[in-house]
């Protein structure tokens, strides 16, 4: 038995002797190690490739340790210039090594173990360390900054934003660099133009540190469980779920006719949810009352309908639907370079969301300024989205109740306020407007723990990126200054939605509301009162 302390985590590792021979999975999911080797000492850090091997080095033992790939195996062992090394690179010729107590940066001599360049970091916390084939990139946690420097002299020419706040190793596989997250357990690829996270996927271990590129595969160290793990990037399975829980719902409208006359008609429509990749129904939903009929618009939504006739005052109506769902987190590993191009987007996906609508008005000048300023010459579909994305991101903030109800596109553009509903609008219309297929997706949200009422709800937008569908983009949500919170709403859908609605645009039985819509006609004098809600209770034992 091995105790290991780790600054928040305390675990009592049993190591058995099946851990020192490697694992491997012949099919696996993006983000499943592939094969597994302990590490030679108890507190690794930093790791690097040097065309061969891996060099991984231990913050105890103050030690680099040379790695064969192939089985774990130690090939070669060198002291440590510092007491607290960090962050590990290769250059061809160097192993450059950050020590974080002493603020030094080593270009060391593998072959004498001497330290041959000493270059002052510049920064407060220095941590992550690599190479993209000229500059040495430096992650600095105080300032959450990535640092471009000099091998010469140490200076800083670049910096970009780190994806979070907790980010520990580095690795340049080429075009990106890979970032470890060891407090939300999580891989990030960053463009190191912008610093925008174009990829993110959980790690294996709970405590991600040293991570390493050797040309073709991905390996990660893991600070508690003490493992390194190559990864698997090739497989066609892009998505992850996790987190299942069980949600007993009831989706209802009430209305209530205060009088003194009478109202002729009411029409209820209620989007029924269906399984998606984030959601399964468990049982047959439960209508009260049985709805007049069913119906299904143009997008192919569902919906039950339910008719009352002749409302006297004082009448109080309550029809509902009863869902019992099971859902998780389902998150897409997405690869910008996988994404097909424009030309690749099925016609009939195209032809059906491209379209105007009411709300997105493509045709106005705002829009079709916004969509050239935001997406210029890019023709890239995913990189198209993401540019949008950040558009609205800086022109928009959130405020959940605007002037005048869910306006249309260019108004919210223009105010430079706007709810979930007219974030969407904007994301629709700006991505149309440059050729790029957009809808979006409407749900009622779990909003604590316990048994809770959801009369708030929220949408989304899905955007079509060939090679790998729908995908869903929560631009309201991820408006956020920190690069992961803002990754982590492309791609990402939640435990908590409870999805009733898939919409392009106007419906002839939603227009442009989603999970419910109420109509009445009235004679005489009447005071209304109409309202949603969904309730849920979660179902324990899952």
């Amino acid at each position: 038995m091995v105790y290991h302390f780790n600054k928040n985590r305390c675990v009592f590792v049993f190591v058995l002797i099946a851990l020192f021979s490697a694992s491997s999975k012949t099919t696996a999911t993006i983000g499943d190690a592939v094969k597994t080797f302990p590490t030679p000492a108890q507190h690794p850090t930093g790791m690097a490739f040097d065309g061969k091997s891996i060099w991984l080095a231990d913050a105890e033992t103050c030690q680099f340790y040379r790695i064969n790939p192939e089985d774990g195996s130690v090939i070669q062992t060198l002291k440590t210039p510092g007491y607290d090394p960090k962050g590990l690179a290769w250059d061809g010729e160097l192993l450059w090594c950050v020590d974080a107590k002493e603020g030094w940066i080593y270009g060391i001599n593998v072959n004498s173990g001497i330290a041959e360049v000493i270059l002052e970091s510049n920064t407060p916390d220095p941590g992550g360390l690599t190479f993209d084939g000229e500059f040495l990139w430096l992650v600095d946690n105080k300032e959450k900054q990535l640092l471009k420097i000099n091998r010469i002299d140490g200076m800083m020419h670049e910096n970009i934003p780190a994806p979070s706040a907790n980010s520990k190793g580095l690795a340049f596989d080429g075009k990106y660099i890979w970032i470890t997250d060891n407090v939300d357990d999580m891989l990030y690829r960053v463009c190191p133009t912008s610093g925008s996270v174009v990829t993110f996927f959980r790690s294996v271990g709970p405590y991600p540190y040293g991570i390493c590129w050797t040309g073709e595969t991905l390996w990660c160290a893991d600070y508690q469980t003490c493992e390194l793990y190559q990864l698997n990037l090739t497989d066609s399975d892009f998505i992850r779920k996790r987190d299942s829980k069980v949600y007993q719902w009831t989706a209802m409208q009430e209305f209530r006719n205060y009088g003194p006359d009478v109202v002729e008609q009411l029409d209820v429509y209620m989007a029924i949810p269906g399984d998606l990749e984030n959601q399964k129904m468990l049982e047959k939903i439960d209508y009260d009352p049985q709805p007049f009929d069913f119906v299904t618009d143009r997008w192919n939504q569902k919906f039950a309908h339910f008719r009352f006739s002749n409302i006297r005052p004082g009448t109080f109506l309550k029809p509902k639907m009863k869902i019992k769902a099971e859902q998780c987190q389902v998150e897409y590993a997405i690869f910008p370079e996988r994404v097909g191009k424009l030309s690749d987007i099925p016609e009939d996906i195209r032809k059906r969301y491209l379209d105007d609508a009411m709300k997105f008005d493509m045709s106005h000048p705002l829009i079709e300024d916004g969509a050239k300023a935001a997406v210029g010459a890019e023709t890239h579909p995913y990189w198209m989205m993401r540019k949008i994305f950040d558009y609205i991101c800086d022109k928009i903030n959130y405020k959940l109740k605007p002037l005048g109800g869910w306006n249309p596109a260019p108004t919210v553009l223009k105010r430079g306020t706007g709810s979930c509903s007219e974030y969407t609008f904007i994301f629709i219309a700006l991505c149309r407007a440059s050729g790029l297929p957009a809808r979006y997706a409407g749900s009622i949200v779990v909003r604590s723990e316990d048994k809770g009422v959801d009369d708030v709800f929220h949408r989304w937008a899905e955007v079509y990126l060939p090679n790998y569908g729908w995908i869903p983009v929560d631009v309201s949500a991820g408006d956020s200054p920190i690069p992961a919170n803002r990754a982590k709403r492309i791609g990402v859908l939640y435990n908590k939605y409870l999805i009733t609605t898939k919409g392009g645009g106007d419906s002839e039985y939603l227009e442009f509301y989603y999970n419910f819509n109420a109509r009445w006609k009235t004679k005489g004098r009447c005071r209304i009162y109409s309202t949603q809600f969904g309730e849920y209770v979660p179902v324990k034992g899952k």
